[in-house]
């Protein structure tokens, strides 16, 4: 009778986990969006398709992944969708703007979304911003763009392209003149080419070298002044805002700016997104970033692997929203926020 018993209970064991056993993963079958905010062609498309072409290999189920690029305010609508309209999943992340954090924070119009609350699965790189010139234009140096306007491609509020010439013309007393309407780095340096503009405001130096290594080759262009906390070893003589600015409330003020460039080429979801599902996700972007078929497109792509995880990019936005509040004011000033 024991026996009978016993076996009867392994049964039911048996019975009762198969289910569980052959419950196929969530992903399995699923497409996985990585929503850029720019055009195809810049640094932030670029990045993420380094990403989609082995990130599906790493998580259980093979999922396709893709990229979705949705212009708008200069990654605004891309954020606002992962963060409020998309589905919650873990089907949609964000490959939006460095600076969509600082806007928020600095009470820019239309973030429907709280960078507080970010989940982060980490960044793929980070690079100084660089504010260049077309040296045909005969503007070589910041003191060149103090003497007359200076037209610049702007890619809309909350774009690298429009803050740091707003910037610098509000601490340094330059004169340039963004003109908006360009959807990201690929059309902003077509119009360069053209003569539409004659700079460009904000464009990470890394993404310059990948996409065009003819203008630093040839010397078509003149890269007048760098955002970051560290000048990049190839730019020792290009000075840092930070350099350039006077006052302790304009250092403090370009302290704040400089911050989203340490955060850099970073991906996000939402977050209602189940925690099973940002461990699958945080897993992959970590083992994405060491998978040799990612490290050997990089490199032919001329693109920089300098990966941050999800705690350092939590730490930065803290460390952003410590500012003081007059200082956070100020920049919103200038900023047009």
């Amino acid at each position: 009778m024991l026996r009978e018993w016993m076996r009867f209970g392994l049964a039911a064991c048996v019975l009762g986990a198969s289910p569980a056993l052959a419950q196929e993963p969530f992903y399995k079958g699923k497409t996985i969006n990585i929503m850029v905010g720019f055009g195809p062609g810049g640094g932030y498309d670029l990045y993420a398709r380094l990403l989609a072409r082995v990130m599906g290999n790493h998580i259980p189920g093979t999922p396709n992944v893709v990229v979705q690029n949705m212009t708008g305010a200069g990654g605004v609508r891309a954020a606002n969708h992962v963060y409020a309209a998309a589905p919650k999943d873990g089907t949609y992340i964000a490959g939006v703007n460095q600076g969509a954090a600082m806007f928020q924070m600095l009470g820019g119009k239309g973030a429907q979304y709280d960078p507080a609350k970010f989940v982060w699965l980490g960044s793929m790189a980070y690079s100084n911003n660089t504010v260049y010139t077309w040296r045909a234009s005969g503007i070589t140096s910041i003191d060149d763009a103090k003497k007359r306007e200076v037209s610049v491609a702007g890619s809309g509020v909350i774009s690298d392209a429009n803050i740091y010439p707003a910037i610098l013309n509000a601490l340094v007393g330059t004169k340039f003149k963004i003109i908006n309407g360009y959807a990201g780095t690929n059309e902003s340096n077509l119009a360069l080419e053209r003569g539409e503009v004659e700079g460009r405001g904000g464009g990470a130096y890394s993404s310059l070298v990948s996409t065009k290594p003819d203008w630093l080759r040839d010397n078509k262009v003149a890269i007048i002044a760098q955002i970051g906390f560290e000048k990049e070893p190839d730019l020792p003589d290009t000075p840092l805002l930070l350099d350039l600015v006077k006052t302790e409330e304009a250092r403090q003020i370009a302290t704040v700016v400089t911050l989203p460039t340490a955060i850099g080429y970073n991906h996000w979801v939402a977050p209602e997104v189940p925690a099973d599902r940002v461990e699958i996700l945080r897993k992959a972007y970590t083992a994405s970033l060491k998978d040799p078929e990612l490290l050997a497109d990089a490199k032919k792509q001329m693109l920089e692997i300098r990966p941050k995880t999800a705690d350092e990019l939590d730490a930065l936005v803290k460390k952003a929203t410590a500012a003081p509040q007059p200082v956070l004011a100020q920049t919103a000033k200038i900023l047009e926020w």
